[in-house]
This record gives C-alpha cells, sequence and structure tokens, in this order.
C-alpha cells in the first residue's frame, strides 16, 4: 500500500522552516447530529416500523351500539441495513527523508515511528476530516455499487426508488439549469415550499431542514443583500451563518457536487438529462443515520509496526441510511 502523504512541491531555500502544516480546508456540510436522526448501536440490519395516520374516526352519535368503525391504519416495516465501512491508510517514515520535516523525527532506534510528530498530526486531521465528509457523502449518495459508493444505499436512491416522492418532485425550468439566477433559485424553494404534502408543512420549522445545491445556496443569498424581509432570516448562530427560508434553515450540501459529478441520482434526472441543482426539503426526523457508533469520524487508531517500520491508521465504523414518510420530504430540480 502506498504512503498516505506524499512529498509534493519542496522549495530548494534552504532558510528558515515553520514549524506548521497549514490545512486545505475539507468542506463538509453540517454535523449528522443536528441534521438527521442518528440510531446508534446498528450491527448490521436493524428493523424500523412507521405508523400512518389515522383520520375521520369521529361519527355523529345515534344510539347505543356495538358496531366499531371500519377505518384502518397500516404498520410498516423499513430496515437499515449498515454497510461496514474500513479506512485503512499507512505512511512510511522515508517519504520526507531529505527534508525539513525529517527534522522533527524521533531519535535512534525510534526513528521510524511517526507518532507525535507534525507528519502524523497531519495525516490523523486529514483522516478525521476525510472521514466525516464521507459520511454525509455516502450517507445521500450511496448506491450500493460503485466504486468510492458501495457499503451504503443513500436517500438520493432510496427516495428517487420511491414512486411517490418522485412524482411528487417540484420541476423548474430555468434558463440555465446548471447556474439558476437568484429569483430562480427563490421561485424553486417557494414552489417547494407551497407543494410539499400537509403533513410536512405541519412540522415545526425548528424540525425542517432545506438541503441545497452549492450553486443554488449561494445564488438564493442574492435575494438576502441589502433586504431585511421576513421570507428570509440570516443570523449567526454559534459564530455561523444561518440562512433561514420561511423560518426553516437552509443547508448548503458541497458533497452533493461531488455525488452529482460521480453518479447520475434518479432524483436529478429529467428526460434524459441528468441534473445537477436543486433541494430537498425535509423533517429532520425523516432521515435516519444508523450506525454502530455514535461519532464514525472518532472511530479510529493510530499504531506504529516495527516489523513493517511504519505508522498506521485505522478506522472501522457500520453505516447505514433510511427515511420513514414520502409525506414528510418534497424534492425539487431545475431542468
Amino acid at each position: 500500500m502506498a504512503n498516505v502523504a506524499n512529498k509534493g512541491t519542496f522549495a530548494t531555500y534552504s532558510g528558515a522552516n515553520l514549524n506548521e502544516i497549514f490545512y486545505e480546508p475539507v468542506f463538509r456540510s453540517e454535523d449528522i447530529m443536528k441534521n438527521y436522526r442518528v440510531i446508534t448501536n446498528v450491527k448490521h440490519k436493524m428493523n424500523v416500523f412507521t405508523s400512518a395516520a389515522l383520520k375521520k374516526i369521529s361519527q355523529k352519535y345515534t344510539s347505543c351500539s356495538a358496531t366499531s368503525g371500519s377505518t384502518q391504519f397500516n404498520i410498516d416495516e423499513k430496515t437499515i441495513t449498515a454497510g461496514r465501512m474500513r479506512v485503512a491508510l499507512e505512511q512510511c517514515q522515508s517519504e520526507f527523508e531529505g527534508t525539513y520535516i525529517e527534522e522533527m523525527y524521533r531519535n535512534g532506534v525510534d526513528v521510524f515511528n511517526l507518532e507525535g510528530t507534525m507528519l502524523a498530526d497531519a495525516i490523523v486531521n486529514r483522516a478525521v476530516k476525510g472521514i466525516a465528509s464521507d459520511v454525509v457523502r455516502l450517507a445521500w449518495g450511496g448506491d450500493d455499487s460503485t466504486a468510492n459508493y458501495q457499503g451504503v444505499t443513500g436517500w438520493m436512491k432510496l427516495m428517487g426508488d420511491d414512486a411517490t416522492v418522485l412524482a411528487a418532485r417540484t420541476e423548474l425550468s430555468a434558463v440555465a439549469p446548471t447556474a439558476p439566477t437568484a429569483g430562480e433559485s427563490l421561485s424553486l424553494l417557494r414552489t417547494m415550499y407551497d407543494d410539499a404534502p400537509a403533513a410536512l408543512q405541519q412540522v415545526p420549522a425548528t424540525d425542517k431542514k432545506i438541503f441545497v445545491t452549492p450553486k443554488t445556496y449561494n445564488s438564493y443569498l442574492s435575494n438576502l443583500e441589502g433586504t431585511s424581509a421576513d421570507l428570509a432570516i440570516t443570523n449567526q448562530q454559534d459564530g455561523l451563518l444561518v440562512v433561514k427560508f420561511r423560518g426553516v434553515e437552509i443547508v448548503p450540501m458541497y458533497e452533493w457536487d461531488t455525488i452529482l459529478a460521480d453518479l447520475d441520482p434518479a432524483m436529478f434526472l429529467r428526460g434524459g438529462v441528468n441534473g445537477t441543482e436543486g433541494a430537498c426539503y425535509c423533517a429532520v426526523d425523516n432521515l435516519i443515520i444508523g450506525s454502530d457508533v455514535t461519532d464514525p469520524e472518532g472511530s479510529f487508531k493510530v499504531f506504529y509496526d516495527d516489523l513493517e517500520e511504519k505508522m498506521f491508521f485505522r478506522g472501522y465504523y457500520k453505516l447505514g441510511v433510511q427515511f420513514l414518510y414520502p409525506s414528510l420530504v418534497q424534492w425539487g430540480i431545475f431542468y
């Protein structure tokens, strides 16, 4: 297996060196504990049961009677299948021999052990951020067949295979579907909100999210510049920008760009054309993540092997997703 950290471009000037590595940001959309319902201790499969609404059971009283009403409701079963996920990385100290980074290695017989060095810290930092991004990418885009998307069947495929969800999808014509304007982005959110099932509309705004592609999110922000309308509220929460539409938080999904570049999910397919811009309006509790750990990005270990003279990074966790009700989700795309 190759080294996870490779020597890139190194300057030839042998002056002073700063004992710090600057990390390229790894953008991920959110904290999974905040935007989804997380069920822990899922070893392989877990059955979840949904109960449909019971309506129109009140009738006019006429006389004493032993007859019961005929109205019924269904209890359905859905399964969360948690795929076994593995992260396997390794590093040999020889990659950076002859560079300034070698000055930070250990001494003597421990020179091959990178634990506690700046290089090891960089590997752990990159790996943890990468796992966090992968969890969201797989949860939405996993198709259990394509390379880098195996082991999990994600929400896009699950909902794309659901005839009710797909038929209710909002479709909005745009001049350039891959680059919607501010007005088009606003129109999409309005139409999705208005077309959403009654059950979803009745969920409190704080218990719902609107997940959107980054371009749609950025173009929507143009509607807010220089305005203070109640239509959309922008404020600071815990130091982060929070954008809302009619009280519902809008979450930019950076991982969707990666998914849509790699795959052609049915949720973005219309008339044989694969779209790249859209949104998902959904109740938080309708999206379930099942895992055997509470924090996949923290489920790893780092160790040094004297025999192979390498440092190893190993992460193991199980991941599966499911959605509960078609009546609690509304998709929208541009075409």
